[in-house]
């Protein structure tokens, strides 16, 4: 009888599947349900079983042959009842040869599952042209916190549910590129790469951005439990948009983790080093260069480095930082002046002859503006660095229009005070204009006086 392949998986969308294995030869006696050969399609393995009792009398689809279901396997000539197997006769030794000593080593076929991985990394560097972005993030809070409050999680499965929260804000990274197509997915379903006895697995959680925490953990666990005991099914092992290896349970810290075709990005992550104190967290994140830019894989990154150092704005259940307080003590000297002690700094405010004052020191807007200032500086700088861009120099021109009608009791309404700020900025970069502007939007954003300005006040930004 013609033994063909059984309907074991959906082939419209997994494909085919490859011999991996012969469990039987041409010749041997096979019974019903006993083993004939093994099928794998992606990395699920299928076994396939003779139908009847019988002789293999042929075997169509050799070991590496690609196969659907339906297609021919073997022919098994139908027996009552196989008979007893002749022993094999025992092989007799062959005479020793004297030979000159030669290098000896063992040769070991690439074949089964480490030969589909084989063929899936030799077709990503093929067909990627992929680089690598590394970074250090300080992850001293996120491990206070693991150990104090989600002892019970990974850090693959925290990481993971931040990794996420990131590529909401960067969806370009959560894509596949299909011959000259970009599939730009709505949801992440994300893949997990999972080390086996035979071999490196990707296990995939779908739709994973819809999930909160404990959801997540527990899917993440049934994939690699899946994986691991070889249960899982094509629908476990394909569709990840975007891919995370983890390394950090090795001495590892930066390497240079290979993109999942399709998918254009991948991030690894090392093992957690303590360095003066501090909790440094090595990323490695390689990105297809025909889809994502380095300046956007830096972006990226960036996100993901202020999401990992500020585990209170992501991770569930937990209260928000303290707000942070700030003292001055002022003593009126005169009419116009007056001066502060800050910490143990000592501060002098005055007003210009002509508003009344002895000009000695900068009056209360000047310094409102120098505030600003050293606001914006920090904060810009700050987000450059967490981008992974270099600013050389900066320098910040503010002008300040103020309107003291209301306060000289010259009207009744309107508002007073200031009205409108121009900042004007030199930056020397190499980074380009775009991305220094989203830099410096962020920073409007971020940056605590310009938000408290930005109530009731026009600030425009300049960049030269």
């Amino acid at each position: 009888m013609l033994v063909t392949v059984p309907n074991l998986w959906n082939y419209d969308r997994y494909g085919p599947g490859v011999i991996t294995e012969w469990y039987k030869k041409e010749g041997d006696l096979v019974k019903k349900k006993e083993p004939l050969c093994q099928i794998m399609v992606i990395k699920a393995t299928y076994i396939v079983e003779s139908p009847v009792d019988g002789k293999l009398t042929r075997i169509i689809a050799q070991k590496g042959t690609r196969v659907k279901p339906g297609d021919p396997l073997a022919e098994i000539e139908e027996v009552a009842a196989p008979p007893t197997p002749t022993p094999a006769p025992i092989p007799q030794p062959a005479p020793q040869v004297i030979a000159p000593k030669v290098e000896e080593y063992s040769v070991i076929k690439i074949g089964g599952v480490r030969k589909v991985i084989a063929d899936r990394m030799t077709e990503s560097l093929r067909t990627a042209a992929q680089y690598t972005l590394h970074t250090d993030v300080d992850a001293t809070e996120l491990v206070r916190l693991r150990e104090l409050r989600f002892r019970d999680y990974s850090y693959t499965e925290l990481l993971s549910y931040i990794v996420i929260k990131a590529l909401k804000e960067f969806p370009n990274l959560n894509a596949h590129v299909v011959n000259d197509e970009i599939r730009v997915f709505n949801h992440v379903h994300l893949g997990i790469g999972i080390q086996t006895d035979q071999g490196l697995f990707v296990g995939v959680v779908k739709n994973a951005d819809t999930m909160d925490l404990d959801t997540l953990t527990k899917n993440i666990r049934k994939v690699v439990d899946d994986v691991r005991q070889g249960k899982a099914t094509p629908e476990e092992l394909t569709g990840s948009t975007f891919t995370i290896s983890n390394l950090g349970m090795t001495e590892v810290t930066y390497f240079t983790p290979i993109i999942n075709p399709p998918e254009v990005a991948i991030l690894g992550i090392g093992k957690i080093r303590d360095i003066n104190g501090k909790k440094l967290l090595p990323l490695s994140l390689t990105l297809d260069h025909r889809v994502i830019d380095g300046y956007v894989g830096a972006q990226f990154l960036g996100k993901l480095k202020e999401l990992i150092e500020k585990p209170h704005e992501v991770l569930p259940g937990l209260p928000p930082p303290p707000e942070v307080s700030f003292s001055v003590t002022a003593v009126s000297i005169s009419d116009t002046k007056i001066e502060a002690s800050i910490r143990n700094f000592k501060v002098i405010v005055d007003e210009p002859e002509e508003a009344g004052g002895t000009n000695t020191a900068p009056n209360p807007i000047e310094y409102l503006l120098l505030a600003l200032a050293g606001c914006m500086n920090v904060t810009i700088r700050k987000i450059a660095k967490e981008r992974g861009i270099k600013i050389d120099t900066m320098q910040l021109t503010i002008t300040g229009s103020l309107n003291p009608a209301r306060f000289g009791g010259i009207v009744k309404t309107g508002r007073a005070g200031l009205t409108r700020i121009r900042i004007e900025l030199s930056i020397s970069t190499t980074a380009p204009k775009d991305v220094i502007n989203s830099i410096i939007k962020e920073a409007e954003e971020r940056c605590p006086v310009h938000d408290t300005l930005a109530q009731g006040t026009q600030i425009e930004i300049i960049t030269k």
